[in-house]
């Protein structure tokens, strides 16, 4: 493809690359898989089974076939600065950047974002699945860091499968809009900002720009003022990267080893994090994993509805969801997924049934009867929260929730029952709780609960369990552990060679 995305035939390409002193292009081999590279005096064109050809003069392309050559100085993996398309040669360190430039950048994002669909139920919202790529982008980029590599460096192996699905948005077009990429936004600013900075300016501009209405200009304000430029772009020698990104189904063992150990996180910053789930999905496709963190309507905001849904559900386990056979998983052609659901209906509130957490978000929080991590492929329990605490109000989070806790709105009576929910008041109500938000295990005579959080006293409970509930009930506070968090996240490995943002940059 030339800069503006039009196919070229492959002889195209050859005479392009010998008659500029660079450029980018793209070969799908037989396999339909994508990849490009820059070429300087000796183009090499990467598919399937790598060609290189020799560059006989300036003006000429190459007689005769395609030279096979070894592999050995390809990288081993495609990095996202291989595939993006810029039209001069990008830079890979930013040298200077304004505030100027990072308001121009977060707006070139913001408009990809409005010019989108703006549709949203539960088949399909453009919206969070395009916020939401780009923010997983952005997190398995600095959840690579460790021992001092890694991090916020643009480099991540886009052929490998926990990958999946961040092409799309990256530079092969979602939702079928075909230019909707981060791309169209990039090359504007290619020649002047990196893409490990854009990678994290683009994800920046997703939160501010998708942010409550009553806290959307502090998020605008804190991302530009603390913004630091200057991420050198790896792109190649990463394959240290591969098998850093934490495994769901390891539960809060992988949150530790990822976001304690390696990035330096304490367990409310990895917690507040974890935030960024309120936008996006999880798809069979990509992941294996299947539906909303937050609620379909609700997945386009980027705010504490997370918190809010992670313990005002009951939950309980969704085994097997991708349908990985016992003989498929046998002979290594997929892994079963294993995540939590809600327990509960409410017919009048369809979407939640299309809910979900996984077991790495549900053990911040949760523990299972013994007080250990929460795992739903081995614990079949019922994870919920009583109202009825002595220590936490939960006011805020259950008005930000339709005024409902469970499904059940505050005042309406319990099922089977004459009593009015009075949504944390009077002990006597617990038991009901306990009914009303576990009603699938209750209707079938399992009472099996998890190490459920009775009284709001976290004595038995996720080891960020404290700071899940004060999230829930105050988006400030979350606000302010959430972005110290990213600050360390996506800072890591550059030690003092970030900058403030610039008044002006030398001409």
């Amino acid at each position: 493809r030339n800069n503006l995305g039009d196919r070229l035939s492959l002889e195209e390409c050859q005479q392009r690359c010998l008659d500029a002193s660079s450029c980018n292009f793209v070969v799908h081999d037989n396999r339909g898989c994508t990849s490009h590279r820059t070429c300087r005096g000796r183009p090499r064109i990467v598919g399937g089974n790598t060609t290189t050809w020799e560059k006989v003069s300036s003006n000429l392309a190459p007689e005769g076939p395609p030279v096979d050559r070894p592999e050995a100085d390809e990288p081993s993996f495609n990095s996202p600065q291989w595939m993006m398309r810029c039209p001069t040669e990008p830079v890979m360190t930013t040298a200077c950047m304004t505030t100027q430039d990072y308001n121009a950048a977060t707006q070139s994002v913001k408009d990809l974002i409005s010019s989108l669909p703006q549709t949203c139920n539960i088949e399909e919202c453009p919206v969070a699945d395009f916020s939401g790529c780009i923010l997983r982008m952005a997190g398995h980029d600095f959840m690579d860091f460790r021992n001092g590599q890694g991090g916020s460096d643009g480099c991540t192996d886009m052929d490998d499968a926990d990958n999946a699905g961040l092409p799309e948005c990256l530079y092969e077009g979602e939702f079928g809009l075909g230019t909707v990429t981060i791309n169209d936004a990039y090359v504007q600013f290619c020649d002047q900002i990196s893409l490990a900075d854009f990678i994290v300016i683009a994800a920046e501009a997703v939160m501010a720009h998708l942010a409550t209405p009553r806290m959307q200009q502090s998020w605008v304000r804190l991302f530009r003022n603390r913004f630091r430029y200057g991420r050198t772009t790896a792109f190649e020698g990463c394959v240290f990267s591969e098998g850093l990104l934490p495994n769901p189904e390891e539960s809060c063992d992988d949150v530790r080893r990822v976001f304690v150990n390696n990035m330096g996180l304490s367990w409310g910053e990895a917690a507040a994090l974890m935030g960024v789930h309120s936008l996006g999905r999880a798809k069979i496709e990509n992941s294996g994993y299947d539906g909303w963190w937050a609620t379909p309507d609700q997945a386009r905001s980027f705010n504490n509805n997370y918190f809010i849904a992670l313990f005002n559900r009951g939950w309980c386990p969704d085994l097997n969801v991708n349908g990985c056979s016992d003989s498929d998983e046998e002979a290594n052609r997929c892994v079963k997924r294993n995540q939590w659901k809600i327990c509960h209906d409410n017919p009048e509130r369809p979407a939640l049934a299309h809910q979900m957490m996984l077991d790495s978000d549900m053990c911040l929080h949760f523990a299972d009867a013994r007080g250990n991590l929460l795992q739903a492929a081995n614990d079949d329990c019922c994870a919920w929260m009583s109202t009825i605490s002595r220590r936490f109000t939960f006011v805020n989070a259950i008005a930000s929730d339709n005024n409902e806790w469970c499904g059940l709105q505050c005042g309406a009576p319990f099922p089977n029952s004459r009593n009015t929910y009075r949504c944390g008041a009077g002990t006597a109500q617990a038991g009901r709780e306990f009914r009303t938000c576990c009603a699938d295990f209750f209707v079938n005579g399992n009472l099996n609960e998890c190490a459920t959080i009775v009284r709001g006293d976290p004595k038995i409970g996720g080891p960020a369990v404290e700071e899940t509930m004060v999230f829930a009930n105050d988006e400030g506070e979350w606000q302010a552990t959430f972005l110290n968090a990213w600050r360390t996240a996506t800072e890591n490995g550059f030690g003092g060679q970030l900058s403030n943002l610039a008044a002006a940059c030398p001409p």
